[in-house]
């Protein structure tokens, strides 16, 4: 082999060896491209399950609020289907003790009747002992409470100058509770704040005016 052979096949191989440098240097950079890519695809698949964490979590937890809920309603309703499950009855029994009540009331000065109103005494104590046991209490209206209208009806306004506005005067109709539920409001007579002198003369004064007209009306017709 000729001294140019040598220094061709040398020259060509080092040209070889180069190449193969550079292509090793390229793979080298590769990786590291594919690797960036990779972990920024990674990140943003970790946010996008971390935001579909929470989305579920949020609606896992409205879910068992709701639940919560529901069972609180559920057992509040069978707790009270239980508790006033006679209500309906002990209201019509209620007119049964306002007619013992009236029995009572009426017999009172009947001394001829005097055993049969014990009688009756006995059977009202017993039959209002019995819807004691099952919850059932009088509404308090006694003279001189203030009037309540949750537990109060007022059926007549009386006219009073020297009681507060707002006093039960008198109680017309017993009230009862069935636990913390109104069965029945106790009727009463409510004093109200006395008009005065000149309100009186001015309604008085409308009523004439108003008279008047009507008759100016009926003989123009």
């Amino acid at each position: 082999m000729s001294d140019n052979d040598r220094e061709e096949e040398k020259e060509s191989g080092d040209l070889k060896n180069n190449a193969e440098s550079l292509e090793d240097r390229e793979d080298a950079n590769l990786p590291e491209e594919n690797l960036y890519t990779t972990i920024k695809s990674l990140e943003q698949e970790i946010e996008e399950r971390k935001k579909e964490y929470n989305e579920l979590h949020e609606r896992y937890l409205r879910v068992a609020a709701d639940f919560d809920n529901y069972r609180k309603r559920v057992s509040k309703e069978k707790a009270d289907t239980i508790a006033y499950a006679n209500e309906e009855l002990i209201k019509a029994l209620l007119n049964v003790l306002d007619n013992l009540e009236r029995a009572l009331e009426h017999s009172e000065s009947n001394e001829d009747a005097k055993p049969i109103v014990e009688g009756v005494k006995l059977v009202y104590k017993h039959f209002l002992s019995c819807l004691e046991k099952f919850g059932v209490q009088p509404v308090d209206a006694s003279k001189g409470q203030e009037f309540d209208p949750r537990y109060h009806q007022a059926i007549e306004r009386v006219e009073s100058s020297d009681i507060t506005p707002g006093i039960i005067l008198s109680e017309v109709l017993k009230g009862y509770t069935l636990k913390d539920r109104l069965l029945r409001p106790a009727l009463v007579v409510v004093s109200k704040e006395q008009k005065s002198a000149s309100e009186g003369n001015k309604i008085e004064g409308n009523s004439e005016e108003t008279s008047n007209l009507l008759d100016e009306d009926i003989e123009n017709n």
